[in-house]
């Protein structure tokens, strides 16, 4: 009996042990401290093009600003993209119309251990809005109080580390290998 209950302690301290080597440090969201009606009016345009055309304006703008492409989900109509590995935007287009959309951008900055929310008016106007509007050759404009707007999405961030791009590999190769539902094995 007594090798029996070594083995088994051994295994449960091996298991505890496995679990701390994996469990990394939380990263802590900051939020903006605005108010949602404030955080929305910095962070919301409505840009007179279709909501394809103004898709691939904030592909093309988010590239010509330096950014790194991390995500683009096109049912979803959300771009990721992240800058100097510090900076994230997040950014979703809303057809509002035949020839209008609604453009929000959600930015955050990356330091250790902390994500920041950007709420800075200068910041969205300067630093997207006005090159988007400039490859567009259209101006955005602010968004009525009234009109609906998207949610602000979450910036995705990029994948940095070994261990990351692993995972991130394995995933897609299990997606691939797996079987289609009612399809017959080989």
């Amino acid at each position: 009996m007594i090798p029996m209950q070594k083995t088994i302690l051994a295994c449960a301290l091996l298991g505890a042990l496995a679990g701390c080597a994996t469990n990394q440090p939380q990263t802590e969201f900051i939020a903006s401290r605005k108010s949602a009606v404030e955080l929305r009016s910095v962070q919301v345009r409505s840009v007179p093009a279709d909501s394809d055309a103004t898709m691939r304006a904030v592909i093309a703008t988010l590239h010509d600003l330096g950014y790194r492409i991390t995500r683009v989900e096109p049912d979803a109509r959300t771009v990721s993209a992240t800058r100097q590995t510090t900076l994230r935007l997040a950014v979703v287009v809303q057809p509002r119309g035949p020839a209008e959309s609604t453009v929000r951008a959600n930015a955050t900055i990356i330091a250790p251990l902390r994500e920041a929310q950007v709420d800075s008016a200068e910041f969205y106007q300067k630093n997207f809005f006005e090159p988007l509007g400039a490859l567009l050759g259209r101006t955005p404009t602010a968004l009525a109080a009234e009109a609906a707007a998207p949610e602000a999405p979450r910036p995705v961030g990029e994948v940095n580390s070994v261990r990351e791009r692993e995972a991130a590999a394995n995933r897609a190769a299990g997606a691939q290998a797996a079987p289609a539902i009612g399809s017959p094995s080989p």
